[in-house]
């Protein structure tokens, strides 16, 4: 082979010499005939045996983009010898402790418990606001078309994608407006659940947006949680996110809880929502910001008298409304704080955990970790072929 003409390697590289190496390689194997595989005859063949193999462009797209910002990140690595990744793909990076009010969430709980046992005070309550987990849309792009047979039939395409998806009115049409979570997502959620569990925080009631993403990360947060059996999830329409930004192409019908219950969700089937939604309508940004506020309100005050945490899982808007909802929650008109976009919503990532206390209302750090993930894309085994 042409490489065995190539000067023998050090042990140790450094990573200039290693990336310049793949780069002999790689060029080799472009004009250098013996890099053609040898099992190109029985390869077309064998691919017809796998039902995946005939949706080699999904998410191809997004893979694209996350490998722009791999490349971006290794050639920083290689050029100045940064190798964070925050500082390269997420701007400048996070200090989770830059806040004053806002220090590490282990010494807050350790904190609260301290000054508890020292007064005699009751303990303050925790209602936490959260956006749900990776989902399969925007991790693919267009994704049904490959995962749907003409029967309707869902088959999975990438290991990524769930494993089932439930019955509901309006099959694939409904699924491509109201997705699903990604493995990925169901994890992070997961994640959530599990760091509080493990902070010795508890969490008695647990409401989620209508919108599929929502129910399913509210599930996997409470399967992390090992909340007991009592502890279910309130599927609650008011909690879905401003209307006007689905109007173009419509919002599907919501999975009924019963829907939800069959898919294996873990649904209060007795929940009264505090708002019927209507789907076919518009709204302003003021009826989306009083039925929010109303479902939060009636939330608190109607669980105060048996105490327990709260936590609201929804959108990337639903962290600022929680806070503006609770602090406005028994203040006179003119004491009100306004509601507004926040400017830094698109710095929401998935599964993001906000934290409040009550007595007074209150912004804390969250009593656990948060949750930083890379992106990946699409693995095309075909490159292996040109070895």
């Amino acid at each position: 082979m042409w490489w065995h003409s190539l000067p023998k390697l050090e042990v140790t590289m450094s990573f200039e010499r290693v990336a310049i190496f793949m780069m002999v390689l790689t060029l080799g194997c472009i004009v250098g005939a013996d890099c053609k595989s040898e099992s190109d005859s029985n390869t077309d063949g064998e691919m017809a045996s796998y039902p995946h193999e005939d949706a080699a462009e999904l998410g191809h797209e997004k893979s694209e983009e996350s490998y722009k910002e791999w490349e971006k990140y290794w050639n920083t690595v290689r050029t100045e010898k940064k190798a964070s990744i925050m500082d390269v793909t997420h701007g400048t990076s996070i200090d989770w402790q830059s806040n004053t009010h806002h220090s590490n969430g282990d010494s807050d709980t350790k904190s609260a418990k301290n000054s508890t046992k020292s007064n005699g005070a009751a303990s303050r309550r925790w209602i936490f606001a959260m956006r749900h987990g990776e989902r399969v849309d925007l991790t693919y792009g267009q994704w049904a078309p490959y995962c749907f047979d003409a029967n309707g039939t869902y088959i999975r395409k990438d290991l990524n994608m769930p494993l089932t998806l439930g019955e509901r009115v309006g099959g694939i049409d409904s699924y491509i407006k109201d997705t699903p979570l990604t493995r990925v997502g169901r994890l992070q959620a997961y994640l959530v659940g599990e760091g509080l569990r493990l902070a010795g925080v508890n969490v008695s009631h647990v409401y989620a947006s209508s919108a599929l993403r929502c129910v399913e990360t509210a599930h996997e947060f409470l399967e992390g949680l090992q909340a007991g059996p009592s502890v279910k999830v309130k599927v609650e329409p008011g909690l879905f996110e401003y209307k006007l930004w689905h109007m173009s192409k419509g919002i599907s019908p919501f999975m009924t809880p019963l829907e939800l219950h069959k898919a294996g969700l873990n649904v209060d089937l007795e929940y009264k929502p505090y708002i019927d939604l209507d789907i076919t309508t518009s709204e302003t940004l003021e009826e989306f910001y009083e039925r929010s506020e109303k479902v939060m309100h009636s939330a608190v005050q109607d669980t105060e008298a048996d105490g327990g945490n709260i936590i609201f899982v929804g959108h990337a808007a639903t962290l600022d409304l929680t806070v503006v909802a609770l602090k406005n929650l028994g203040e006179e008109q003119k004491n009100r704080t306004p509601y507004t976009i926040n400017k830094h919503l698109l710095r929401v990532p998935y599964c993001a955990l906000g934290a409040m206390k009550d007595k007074p209302w209150q912004v804390v750090s969250p009593p656990c970790p948060p949750s930083i993930n890379s992106s990946s894309g699409r693995f095309d085994w075909k490159i292996l072929l040109e070895l």
